[in-house]
């Protein structure tokens, strides 16, 4: 009989990331390597981001949050499944600098406004590898739990349940609904993440005001838009025919890129694009100039099963009962993962933020010289990407607004 896992994860600001596996030691991590891993990782995201978007719906996950849970359950694989991983998440080819970057990424992540978690719920009476629980421990900081699936499965999804809302400031609430798991349920692997933050330079709200927010150009919402004068990092990108700007958070560690493109109708344009953006050589070349900025205040939540989408990219074998190899987690029980999920929060407003081919693109400004002020209304649909350093936490996109 085939048992199952659960993966889900929750992503933006408040973020649970669950799934299910993991195992193994390792050596010395060089920079280099890690700035491999980040560059992976910011692929993933935008991979994910193309998986999951669609037509007029807002769009809010945490790459890093699927990331880790599915990253822990790579170094439990096996085989084909395995390599399907590997492959998707970009990960390196030696799983010593899998554990090794992941533990450094993680620490390096870690902050007070930006809180990660991971927990292992297992089921009392399953016998996981010793090796695969230390690793979880030791490389991804994962908690663990034992848990009467077989028993009681409905106070094991109210006690998870509990744990997310408690490692989520509360943003996110009831992330196992009735019937995700049950007897047959072995593992639920939970990464939860937290993030609320102030501008460095906040919005004065006396000067939000009501304006339009065009959905499409024959249809627009009245939205309260925030407004600020003052310098910024900014760029015109004529391949995406798109404008992009930098906000930074108190700790500049911290920042918020958003992507506006040129026409209200542009978005799908720019999103079939963004495969061509390498996040870390555009922001270097963002210059600081005096921006009449314009962004409306928005709140969004956002459940999503991801399992269609990561079988899209690639990540078939472990959702097969018949495919699955995930004996380094347990060899004599086998597992295959039932669910994934992600629950996503965001707000923003004028204090801050809270979050429970081969193409080549030109960079080019106006002109040859830097004007002395650029005007950006996101008065129409665009894209956010919130980074720490040069790794995408959240990503996701404004389509629409009450």
């Amino acid at each position: 009989m085939f048992y199952r896992m659960a993966l889900l994860t929750l992503g933006a600001l408040p973020v649970v990331g669950i799934l299910l596996i993991f195992t193994m030691p390792a050596t010395t991590y060089d920079v280099k390597e890690l700035e491999a891993l980040t560059e992976g990782s910011n692929k993933f995201a935008i991979e994910l981001y193309q998986a999951l978007k669609k037509p007029n719906e807002n769009l809010i996950v945490s790459p890093i949050s699927v990331q880790l849970v599915l990253a822990l359950t790579y170094t439990g694989a096996k085989g084909n499944t395995a390599a399907e991983i590997a492959k998707v998440l970009h990960l390196p080819e030696n799983l010593e600098d899998v554990l090794k970057g992941h533990k450094l990424l993680l620490e390096q992540l870690q902050d007070p406004v930006l809180n990660l978690a991971t927990k292992m719920f297992i089921e009392k009476t399953f016998d996981i590898k010793p090796e695969f629980q230390e690793g979880a421990s030791k490389y991804f900081l994962s908690g663990v739990d034992s848990c009467n699936f077989v028993g009681d499965s409905e106070n094991c999804r109210k006690g998870i349940n509990k744990w997310v809302e408690e490692k989520t400031n509360n943003k996110i609430s009831n992330l196992l609904a009735d019937g995700t798991i049950d007897s047959l349920t072995r593992m639920v692997l939970v990464n939860a993440i937290h993030f609320k933050a102030n501008w460095a330079s906040k919005f004065n709200a006396d000067l939000t005001q009501d304006a339009d927010f065009y959905i499409t150009p024959e249809n627009k919402v009245k939205v309260k838009m925030m407004y600020k004068k003052a310098k910024f990092p900014f760029k015109y990108h004529s391949g995406l025919k798109a404008k992009i700007v930098e906000l930074a958070y108190e700790n500049k560690e911290f920042k918020m890129i958003v992507i506006l493109p040129d026409e209200i109708n542009g978005l799908a344009e720019v999103e079939n694009k963004l495969s061509t953006l390498n996040l870390s050589e555009i922001l270097p070349t963002l210059y600081e100039v005096t921006v009449n900025l314009k962004l409306p205040r928005f709140k969004m939540e956002k459940t999503m099963q991801l399992e269609e989408p990561l079988i899209q990219l690639g990540i078939k074998d472990i959702f097969d009962e018949g495919k699955a190899n995930l004996t380094g987690i347990a060899s004599n029980e086998p597992l295959y993962v039932s669910k994934a999920i992600q629950k996503a929060f965001i707000e923003v407003n004028e204090e801050g933020t809270e979050a429970a081919a081969a193409t080549a693109l030109v960079f080019v400004n106006y002109s040859a010289y830097i004007p002395a002020t650029e005007d950006f209304n996101a008065d129409h649909p665009f894209i956010y990407v919130l980074l720490k350093n040069k790794t995408v936490i959240f990503i996701g996109s404004v389509k629409t607004l009450n």
